[in-house]
This record gives structure tokens, C-alpha cells and sequence, in this order.
């Protein structure tokens, strides 16, 4: 393994884990060889304002390292939540952030086990537009390639910058999907998938309660949806999977799950809904009320039989008609018995399906 790789490596897996801080769960921001903090700057200004900040870069190895600075844009987000940075700060994206940045210098050495502290200013233009706006502030161990596509990002670990520029900014999100992933379960293990749509032009982080109702209309557990408060990329469409509900009885029937989403900054938050349905049918309680319906079914099927039988025996015996009457009653016993049992047994298989 070449010595460029070597100290490469760490460093990629160190930048998911800054870029996850954003847009997905919780991570944090180091790796064998380098760490920086904060991992993420999330904040609100004012067009035509500046702020001063820093972030402190540490050194793990037992030797001094030399690293490069220089800023990106994020273009878009992939599956996952994981940012796409554009090739170069040239690429218009619609939340340009990069430019904004000045930082002093664009390279320093810090020594083995040590660390530096690097301030920099955010310039937030008068024409700045309302809205979300994202980039990085990038440390590598290579000299930067800003016509690359890709694969120098991959080696540099970043902290994060998200800044919603004040103002009339759209802030518009909606439930595309809310399923479970079976119609049908035998147990109270029920694993729900959330898409969410941002058309807006804000980073939006929907969280709120998935609440679970029985057949009988009565709430019978509320479980958090995106309690980690991961985000959704302007016009994208997020995936949010391994939603799970494991309730803590038998459970039977017809059941419903609500979601209500909210988001938005205090004061103006928005709700978003969305309900699915599906059914819960133990075969504990399958089993044996299936094998009772059988029963009960083969007895109508054998009393139908004996009747037809005897009814034709009185037809071909040619017998007196006292007699007949006395078997035609108790033909109409045995089919008033039969119909009984006919109308239990449909009466149990309702009881079945809607209440168990």
C-alpha cells in the first residue's frame, strides 16, 4: 500500500462521518488521523452581515502533518443523505455557500498529537437569496485537485456549514410515502418506510410522533419519527427506513398508523400527515379458531347428508302418513340444528376477522 493511500483512507471515512452530522445521524467527526470541531456550523443570518468563526484541527499521528484548506459547495444529496460536493466552486448549485468563506491561509503544518485553531469569516452577500445554503471548509492531506470529480473529495475530511440567509424563504415539505413493508404479520413487529419531499428551498428536519390505533379505534402505542432529527436537502426526496413498532401484547385485527411530521423553525412550524393500515392475525389465535370453524363445518356437512338420506329412505319406504309425519318432524329438527351451527360458524368467522 502506497503511502498516498495510506493517509487517505482514514480521512474518507472521517468526512462521512462530519457529512452524516448534517443530513443523518449523529456521527462523530474523527478518524485515526485527523479530528476536527466542531464537526458541523448550523445557523441563521442576515443577508449583508459577517460572523466570525473557527474550527480546531487536530493531529493523531505521532508525526507533524501538513494540511491543505480550501471551501466547497454542496450540489445535491444521494441516497442515505450523504452530500454530493460540486467539482469545483465554478458549479452553480442554487445554494452556493463556498464563495462566502475567507479563510487566512491555505495550508499549515500541526505537529504530532497536536492541534490548531483556524478562524474564518462568512460574508453573507446584500443579494444573498432567502433559503438554505451549504458548503464545507475542507482539510487535506494532499493538495487540493478543484477540477476533480470526486475522488480527492472522498479523501478529506470536512466540517460542514449550513446557513439559512433570513427572509421569505420557501419552506414546503410532504409525506410521498408512508407503507409498511407487509399487508400481513403475525406479531406486533411492524417496520414502517417514510419518504419525505422538500420542495422548498430551506433544509428541513420533520420529526413527530407515529401513533398506533386498534381495530376498536382505541391508541395503543406512539413511537418517535426521526428523533435523531435528520434533514432533508432542498428539492430532494428523502428515504427514512428501519421505522419499527414491536407493541407488547397478542394483537389481533385491523390496525391504522398515523404520522404527523412537523418542521420548520419555532414559531412557524408546519404539520404534515399521512395514515397506512395493515393487519395483525397470530396464528396462535388462528390456529385453533380455524380448527373449531372445521369442525363445526364438517358436522353441518355430515347433518346435511343424514337429512337427504333419510328424507329419500321416507320417499322409497312408501310408509303410513303418522309416520311420515313423525320423521318429517324430526328431519326439520335436524335441519334446524344444522342451520344453527351454520349460522355460528359465520358468526365466529366474523368475530374473526374484525375482533378476534
Amino acid at each position: 500500500m502506497n503511502r498516498t493511500f495510506s493517509r487517505a483512507f482514514p480521512l474518507s471515512i472521517t468526512l462521512l462521518a462530519a457529512l452524516l452530522l448534517l443530513f443523518g445521524q449523529p456521527a462523530s467527526a474523527q478518524e485515526a488521523g485527523v479530528r476536527i470541531s466542531p464537526a458541523t456550523i448550523e445557523e441563521t443570518l442576515d443577508a449583508g452581515t459577517s460572523k466570525q468563526y473557527e474550527i480546531e484541527i487536530q493531529n493523531l499521528n505521532s508525526v507533524d502533518q501538513e494540511y491543505f484548506l480550501f471551501t466547497r459547495n454542496i450540489s445535491r444529496v444521494e441516497a442515505g443523505g450523504v452530500p454530493v460536493f460540486a467539482n469545483s466552486n465554478l458549479e452553480e448549485t442554487g445554494f452556493e455557500l463556498a464563495d462566502w468563506v475567507t479563510l487566512p491561509f491555505d495550508q499549515l503544518i500541526v505537529p504530532a498529537g497536536g492541534q490548531s485553531v483556524v478562524p474564518f469569516q462568512m460574508n453573507v452577500p446584500e443579494n444573498a437569496a432567502p433559503g438554505s445554503h451549504f458548503g464545507g471548509v475542507f482539510i487535506s492531506a494532499e493538495p487540493p485537485e478543484m477540477e476533480s470529480s470526486g475522488a480527492s473529495v472522498g479523501y478529506q475530511v470536512a466540517n460542514i456549514l449550513s446557513i439559512r440567509v433570513s427572509g421569505e424563504a420557501n419552506e414546503t415539505a410532504t409525506i410521498r410515502q408512508f407503507s409498511t413493508n407487509r399487508f400481513l404479520y403475525g406479531t406486533q413487529e411492524v417496520d414502517f418506510n417514510v419518504r419525505v419531499e422538500n420542495a422548498g428551498n430551506v433544509l428541513v428536519r420533520p420529526s413527530g410522533p407515529l401513533e398506533i390505533y386498534n381495530s376498536l379505534g382505541r391508541k395503543v402505542d406512539t413511537i418517535p419519527f426521526n428523533d435523531d432529527r435528520a434533514g432533508v436537502f432542498p428539492g430532494d426526496t428523502r428515504e427514512f427506513a428501519e421505522i419499527k413498532w414491536i407493541g407488547d401484547s397478542v394483537g389481533f385485527g385491523r390496525y391504522e398508523a398515523v404520522l404527523s411530521a412537523g418542521y420548520g423553525e419555532d414559531g412557524a412550524r408546519k404539520t404534515m400527515s399521512s395514515t397506512v393500515s395493515f393487519w395483525i392475525l397470530p396464528l396462535g389465535i388462528i390456529g385453533p379458531a380455524a380448527g373449531i370453524l372445521a369442525v363445526l363445518l364438517l358436522i353441518t356437512i355430515i347433518g346435511v347428508r343424514m337429512y337427504i338420506k333419510r328424507a329419500l329412505a321416507q320417499m322409497n319406504a312408501g310408509r303410513r302418513m303418522v309416520r311420515r309425519k313423525n320423521q318429517t318432524s324430526s328431519s326439520l329438527s335436524l335441519l334446524l340444528i344444522v342451520s344453527v351451527l351454520i349460522v355460528l360458524a359465520l358468526f365466529l368467522l366474523v368475530m374473526l376477522v374484525l375482533f378476534a
